[in-house]
């Protein structure tokens, strides 16, 4: 397959992967499980034409964790309280992985990031457009195209509610307010990864940030501008951990757990004026309702959970109207922690753990080397994990994509052979090349 081939199979796959609601909404139900088949009849080719690669990544000791947790997705069937559902699940889940394999197959690592950072900062640019036409539109606003709706339809359900020039949060093409904001924060750590890598030029990197941080003012995630500061914790905490030697290196470890702590335990009276700057309430927009109804489904089933299902289907007891608010009703647990224990119990979570604890091992060891980008998988990871936190989009499309990526292509810690890259150039899987590597591989000619 030929290098522009590839590199439109990226784009588009990262496009649908991040942009899900956003393409159900122009393609509907139909249309975009149409595409997602396609993308995923792509990613079979490509696994197939580097099956020794494949082979490399998903048989290795790092891909166990992430293997074990989707055979135990599979494995729920058995139990499942909607075994008819549970399938369809785990298929979705399975689809997207594949999809993350080819797409670390795709691409050699710095260039799977540059196109990564084109396709962010393009959804940043389609977004503020879309936003504007729908605002200048006669009707103001749009519902999703190829669905009926009654009348009094709910605010959330639109695409777009035309904000932009009255003040009030934009969707964009994303058609999520909260999930713009999240791919806005990718974006600007991607971008200044790479900048900082020097594979892009300086220039380029303050116009695209004031575009990120203009969509993260127009969106304003609170969860989101949490997970800013951990990446920005997290980049200080890395340039010390660099810098210093052992005695330095525990100093900033325990001072970074500390603000940790400090956060995590900080009173309502300090989160209030937060929440209340960024339009949420003192129950964060209701999460504390979905936790709890959500933990007495837990404490119905502790031990294996109620079965693998991701995203809940609505017309599936126990979620058929479990969370309802202002007429919308609500299809996670806004956890992606608590989601799991609910479906998979006490393995789920403990898998997950094993998941979470593998890759980020695995970052911070590559943080620490001289490597271009050898900071960006920690820094996503930071974004993705502490997201998780209000939202449960880990276990779903990008981020779930993501997750799988990281999983089975970060290096193991002093590991020296696998399968060449697709450039044939024969470097370490999963390793990151050097700098002049880098910076040739991101501007190859197509």
């Amino acid at each position: 397959m030929r290098r522009w081939a590839r590199d439109g199979y990226v784009l588009v796959a990262l496009f649908s992967l991040w942009n899900g609601d956003g393409m159900r909404d122009l393609l509907s139900w139909w249309g975009f499980g149409a595409v997602s088949l396609l993308l995923l009849v792509g990613a079979v080719v490509i696994i197939r034409r580097e099956r020794e690669r494949a082979k490399a990544l998903v048989l290795s000791w790092r891909a166990v964790p992430i293997v074990v947790f989707m055979a135990l997705c599979l494995a729920s069937t058995a139990w499942s309280f909607y075994p008819a559902i549970t399938p369809v699940g785990c298929f979705i889940q399975l689809a997207t992985a594949t999809v993350a394999v080819a797409l670390c197959l795709a691409r050699p690592p710095v260039r799977l990031a540059a196109l990564f950072a084109i396709m962010l900062q393009a959804d940043m640019v389609v977004s503020l457009l879309f936003e504007v036409g729908v605002a200048l539109s006669p009707a103001g606003e749009i519902l999703p195209l190829w669905t009926d709706y009654s009348a009094n339809v709910p605010g959330a359900y639109y695409w777009s509610n035309g904000l932009i020039f009255k003040g009030g949060r934009i969707q964009g093409f994303t058609a999520n307010a909260n999930l713009l904001c999240f791919q806005a924060l990718l974006a600007a750590v991607v971008t200044a990864a790479l900048a900082q890598a020097r594979v892009i030029t300086r220039r380029l990197l303050v116009p695209a940030l004031l575009l990120d941080l203009l969509v993260i003012g127009l969106t304003r995630s609170a969860t989101v501008i949490i997970a800013a500061g951990v990446v920005a914790v997290g980049a200080l905490g890395l340039a010390g951990l660099r810098r210093f030697g052992r005695r330095g290196r525990i100093a900033v470890l325990g001072g970074s757990l500390v603000f940790v702590a400090l956060v995590t335990l900080g009173s309502s009276r300090i989160a209030e004026p937060f929440l209340q700057l960024l339009g949420k309430g003192d129950d964060f927009t209701g999460r504390l309702e979905i936790w709890r109804l959500v933990g007495e489904l837990v404490k119905s089933r502790p031990v294996l959970g109620y079965g693998w299902i991701s995203y809940w289907a609505p017309w599936v007891d126990p979620f058929r109207g479990l969370v309802i608010r202002d007429g919308v009703q609500y299809l996670q647990a806004h956890n992606a922690y608590l989601d799991i224990q609910m479906q998979l119990g006490v393995p789920g979570l403990l898998a997950l753990v094993a998941v979470v604890g593998s890759v980020v091992y695995r970052a911070l060891r590559l943080a620490l080397t001289d490597r271009p980008l050898a900071v960006l998988p920690l820094l996503l990871l930071g974004a993705l994990l502490t997201q998780a936190m209000a939202e449960s989009r880990l276990l779903i499309e990008g981020n779930w994509a993501l997750l799988v990526a990281l999983s089975v292509a970060l290096p193991l810690p002093g590991s020296t052979s696998a399968a060449p890259p697709p450039d044939g150039s024969g470097r370490v899987d999963g390793a990151l090349p050097s700098p002049e590597d880098g910076a040739r591989t991101a501007v190859e000619s197509s």
